[in-house]
């Protein structure tokens, strides 16, 4: 093999691997962006949790989620909270 040959075929390499790099940073780059978009789940509060930081009785907070004056979700007989829509709704009730 001469050295003009060697050469070549060190090109080709050279491309094929500046081709892949830029294919793994496409990637890269889509994950990070599938990443950000994906929703993430929050760890839900107990009414006991809520009532705490509200300040009331569990038993009034559950009568409030059960005429959903406040938001709340039902799981079996288990009642949970969202921190953002609690947080949203406290936003509401301070504006009004």
């Amino acid at each position: 093999m001469d050295c003009r040959d060697a050469l070549a075929r060190l090109e080709t390499i050279e491309a094929d691997l500046l081709s892949t790099i830029q294919t793994i940073r496409t990637i890269r780059g889509e994950l990070t962006k599938a990443i950000e978009l994906s929703p993430t789940l929050e760890a839900l509060l107990s009414a006991e949790d809520v009532a705490k930081l509200l300040g009331v009785e569990p038993p009034y907070l559950y009568g409030l989620a059960r005429s959903r004056k406040i938001p709340s979700i039902k799981l079996g007989k288990y009642r949970r909270f969202s921190p953002l829509q609690i947080k949203k709704w406290l936003e509401r009730k301070a504006n009004t």
